[in-house]
């Protein structure tokens, strides 16, 4: 028996205008989905739908800060003249996601702006945030569309101010982790599988298997990646601030992964799904590997098969079961997992920045 499901919208609803914002998006390879996306497609009109009504699931998206930051600076000023593609797709997705009543949730994103820019920037652009995503979709639709060339949403909402610039927890274990990365690449000891198993010890022996640091460094270390821009002027020698810098945005990516990974995790219990969103082609790519398993299921290949595009065959296989037999291996143990504590922290990004510091080629 086919069971049958009718989906209605209200009298005039841009379809056509969405239904193309949506297979723009989607074409523009954007989104790390934590779940399996419906056969219809990711941000099919019908399936969204179906997903909310019927099934009783939000769906919320993970902005990345780039994005993020757009989607305000068209707030603000009132227009979306800017004309780079990662400013194209935060208006197209802003439409997009007012048209299906899709909600955001940019705290990591803020974070990362108070931590380089201070309380008060993180605060106003918060506040634009939250007047960008009050509703206005048909607005919002003919300005991505064309058909309008501004957009009027008032002044910014009165806010709480938020301490963004309060370093957050996860944000530092990954920075400890980045700076490891970033010294065995610039060491240049031994092959780059050997310096990705090398970083699989350390998190196992050493430190947190903190994994979705692990996955971003298994595409930085990939010999066939395409890592421009994971971690900016790294060998720059009269840079090293600059050094530092790259790898403290690195590590705020890893975050912006790990963020993703525990929501998905709670998801169900929330009736909730998330879609990781980036401009960041390859940030896209790392964070589509997080949720994948030894063995190819569902539809989705495995963690080897997906290493694979930044590896050969037989290292990807290799990565993958190292990984993979060092996470189990915790999960097995009776001792309690590491937990350094706030000192410790400290102390292990003094000793990485000052070796970054004085790193010379």
């Amino acid at each position: 028996m086919v069971t049958r499901y009718v989906v209605h919208f209200e009298y005039g609803f841009p379809r056509a205008d969405v239904e193309a914002l949506g297979r723009e998006l989607v074409g523009e390879n954007v989104f790390a989905p934590g779940y399996i996306p419906p056969p219809a497609g990711l941000l099919h009109l019908d399936a969204m739908v179906y997903a909310k009504d019927e099934q009783g699931y939000d769906t919320i998206l993970l902005p990345d800060r780039n994005l993020v930051s757009r989607m305000a600076r068209v707030a603000r000023d009132g227009h979306a003249q800017l004309q780079d593609r990662t400013s194209r797709i935060a208006l197209a997705l802003m439409a997009y996601s007012q048209a299906m009543g899709l909600d955001f949730e940019p705290s990591v994103a803020f974070h990362e702006l108070g931590a380089k820019s201070g309380n008060a920037v993180a605060n106003e652009e918060l506040a634009w945030f939250r007047a960008a995503d009050r509703a206005a979709a048909r607005d919002w639709i003919a300005v991505a569309s064309g058909r309008m060339s501004r957009v009027d949403l008032g002044h910014p909402p009165s806010t709480k101010a938020c301490d963004f610039a309060l370093p957050l927890r996860r944000w530092r274990r990954n920075y400890v982790v980045a700076l490891k990365v970033a010294q065995l690449e610039l060491k240049g000891n031994g092959t780059p599988i050997e310096r990705a198993i090398a970083l699989f010890d350390w998190l196992y022996e050493d430190f947190i298997f903190a994994g979705p640091a692990a996955a971003f460094a298994t595409m930085y270390f990939g010999p066939k990646a395409a890592r421009r821009g994971l971690f900016k002027r790294l060998r720059a020698p009269e840079a090293r601030e600059e050094a530092v810098a790259g790898i403290r945005n690195a590590a705020w990516d890893m975050t912006h992964l790990s963020d993703f990974v525990l929501r998905v995790s709670r998801a169900e219990d929330e009736c909730c799904r998330y879609i990781f969103a980036s401009a960041d082609v390859s940030l896209v790519r790392i964070a589509r590997t997080l949720l994948l398993q030894p063995e190819a299921s569902d539809g989705w290949p495995s963690f080897a098969q997906a290493l694979a595009e930044w590896w050969s065959e037989a290292d990807a296989r290799a990565i993958a079961d190292a990984m993979f037999a060092r996470v189990q291996h915790l999960q097995a143990s009776d001792c309690p997992l590491p937990n350094p504590s706030s000192s410790d922290i400290d102390a292990m990004i003094a000793d990485g920045e000052a070796w970054i510091r004085n790193w010379r080629p």
